[in-house]
């Protein structure tokens, strides 16, 4: 009885054993067909491009305030409102400027007056003198009295003048002709200018053609000069690819966090106004193109296949070297191997490398089982 319990004991150990050879066998063996997606490094024309993003504008903009202060009366624009130059945007209370011109007129009329007495007595001091019946003095006080009031007259005119600029000033007028996308005014509202010129609206020239900003980094400007194409897309037409092209690159820096980035302006027609201002682009800059240049997708450069297909497992790694991987093929048999590269110039979706790699070489991009790899896109 006891020797018939012992014989499936001593069987046991070699079952695990058996079971454990034959796991390790099959993890460690390759599959018939590479799990891998590739794609041939091939040779051709890479066409250099700086991306970023950017907002779109106007190409020109007046903001339209208030010189003088007082109660909105009347609003004849709103928002989209097509405006020419001169027309009336909206109308200020002009009753105390009113009564400051019929001041001014009524000053400047007293001094007038006083002018023609002067004069008169002036004349009559003129005849007396020559007959010795007044003094010098006399005749000299009353045509220094004369110029004084004269000079009066001059300023009293300057302020009419005044008066009438300021009453002009309660008629806002578009200083252009073109669309008004901001109104910060209401009928009823009080604008004050004692300190700053309020701001009522807010005018864009035309809309037909627009002005692109986009702000490139300190690494990517020194392949930017003006007249390149520009091309980007906006959120509202995900699927459209307007153009451009770049017409200034402004050399003042702006760094936000310690990161220096440049304005490139760039002119986009707008011929259907379906661009808007305020929109965020995300902007492409063709920058040349490079012949003959080893290409190859930019989730390659980043792809990283697992260890158990690497005989050097510290390439996994390495933080400082770019490299590609490899299928080779021999036969019905396949491996990886791994080649350091020099990554050059990119347009968002493919780069330029070079290094010990030829064209023809299956490079790896991405799993076959994933749709992604990891990290980066491929076309």
């Amino acid at each position: 009885m006891k020797s018939v319990l012992k014989k499936p004991l001593v069987f046991i150990p070699l079952l695990l054993l058996a079971g454990g050879a034959l796991f390790l066998l099959m993890h460690h063996r390759h599959p018939k067909t590479p799990p891998f997606v590739t794609r041939p490094l091939v040779r051709g024309i890479l066409k250099k491009a700086v991306t970023a993003t950017g907002r779109l504008k106007a190409l020109k903009t007046v903001h339209v305030g208030a010189q003088v202060s007082g109660i909105i009366m009347k609003i004849n624009v709103d928002f989209n409102s097509h405006v020419t130059r001169g027309e009336v945007l909206a109308q200020i209370d002009p009753a105390i400027y009113q009564a400051q011109v019929a001041q001014a007129e009524s000053n400047l009329s007293k001094i007038s007056t006083k002018i023609s007495l002067d004069r008169i007595q002036l004349a009559r001091d003129r005849d007396l003198l020559g007959h010795h019946i007044i003094a010098r003095s006399t005749y000299d006080s009353d045509k220094a009295q004369l110029m004084m009031d004269k000079a009066s007259e001059r300023q009293l005119q300057a302020a009419l003048n005044l008066a009438h600029t300021d009453l002009s000033y309660t008629t806002i007028r578009s200083p252009i002709d073109g669309v008004v996308i901001s109104r910060k005014v209401q009928i009823g509202q009080t604008v004050t200018s004692a300190f700053k010129t309020p701001r009522l609206f807010t005018i864009a020239h035309d809309l037909r053609m627009m002005r692109l900003d986009t702000r490139v980094s300190e690494a990517d400007i020194g392949a930017i000069t003006p007249g390149q194409a520009v091309s980007f897309r906006v959120p509202a037409y995900p699927d459209r690819l307007f153009s451009g092209s770049v017409t200034v690159v402004r050399d003042h820096p702006r760094t936000v966090s310690h990161v220096v980035t440049y304005d490139v302006l760039s002119t986009v027609p707008n011929p259907d106004i379906a661009l808007k201002p305020g929109m965020t682009a995300t902007v492409t800059i063709h920058t040349g193109e490079i012949p003959e240049a080893l290409i190859v997708p930019n989730g390659a450069l980043v792809y990283r296949p697992p260890a158990r297909y690497i005989k050097d497992r510290t390439i996994l790694r390495a933080k400082n070297v770019t490299y590609l991987f490899l299928l080779k093929r021999s036969g019905k048999s396949w491996s990886v191997s791994a080649v350091p590269v020099t990554v050059g110039a990119t347009d968002g979706i493919h780069s330029q490398v070079s290094g010990p790699v030829t064209p023809g070489a299956e490079v790896i991009v991405r799993d076959r089982r994933t749709k992604r790899h990891n990290g980066g896109l491929v076309p």
